[in-house]
This record gives structure tokens, C-alpha cells and sequence, in this order.
């Protein structure tokens, strides 16, 4: 499966955390891709998590405290793309390094888009449903060549 670009509300987790975060665009207000979504880039760096972030950071198991993340830098972007010249998109395999953790500590579990189905994904999926809707294959709903052929049907009895 190929890689997809990370883009505002992407779900991520750190290592440290107690539970995901959403990730907020920073760095950019120009650059949207999938339904307006702002993309998300390298250049995307200090508290980009919406309040709470992970909640509580146990980078220090011994003493956890509530969690400020501080992203440094990003590894893993798509580099064929640049933004502004310097600001490459991030990817769902791309990795954060904050300051209080490790490198790569914080990681993507869904890239933010949400998929919009086209026509014929429509039309392919209401013959699937027709289906389920009656289970001895005798749609009730009939297509636009079964109207026509009625339509061609009647006619010639007239």
C-alpha cells in the first residue's frame, strides 16, 4: 500500500504518551489536498498537537508529567514536493523527534484524509446494496437498460 499524505486531525501517538493525539497545522495556511485539509510539513515543529497532546508524558517513568510536545524535527517526508522551497509533506510513515523523548518517538496512525468515493464507485456499490436488499437476486430496482428494454417492449404491442 502506498504511502499517503498526512494532512490537519491526523491521528499520532508517542512512545511516552497515554493516549493519541490530533495533529494542528502550524507552519502553513495555504496548502490544502482531500476536502480543504491543510497538508502537514517538515517545517511543522513545537506544540503541533491539540490540547492535551498525549495526555501525560513517561519519557521519566519514575515521575510522568503532563505532556507539552516540543517536535524538533520530522524524518520520513516525501521530499519530491517541497512547500515554500524548504518544507517537504509529511507521510503516514513519517516520525517526529520531541524534545523531551527519543527521535522517532511519535508516529502516524491515520493520516487525517478521508476517502470520497467517485461516480462509479456510487453506482458500483448501489448494484451491491441492490442485492443485499433482495437476497433472491430479483432487484426490485430495475437499471436504466432493463427500463429502456421495457420501454422498447411496450411500444411494439401498441
Amino acid at each position: 500500500m502506498g504511502e499517503k499524505f498526512v494532512v490537519e486531525n491526523a491521528i499520532c501517538i508517542c512512545k511516552f504518551g497515554t493516549t493519541p493525539g490530533f495533529l494542528k497545522i502550524t507552519d502553513q495556511q495555504f496548502v490544502h489536498i482531500n476536502g480543504k485539509k491543510l497538508v502537514a510539513t517538515t517545517m511543522n515543529l513545537g506544540n503541533v498537537l491539540q490540547p492535551p497532546g498525549f495526555t501525560v508524558c513517561k519519557v521519566v517513568p519514575s515521575s510522568p508529567k503532563p505532556c507539552t510536545p516540543a517536535v524538533i524535527r520530522w524524518s520520513g517526508a516525501f521530499e519530491k514536493v517541497k512547500i515554500n522551497r524548504i518544507a517537504a509533506i509529511l507521510t503516514d510513515k513519517s516520525k517526529g523527534t520531541c524534545a523531551a523523548g527519543c527521535p522517532d518517538c511519535i508516529e502516524f496512525t491515520t493520516p487525517g484524509q478521508i476517502a470520497i468515493p467517485g461516480a462509479m464507485q456510487m453506482k458500483e456499490a448501489s448494484n451491491v446494496f441492490q442485492g443485499d436488499m433482495d437476497p433472491i437476486g430479483e432487484s426490485l430496482a430495475l437499471n436504466e437498460y432493463q427500463i429502456g428494454s421495457l420501454t422498447k417492449i411496450s411500444m411494439n404491442k401498441l
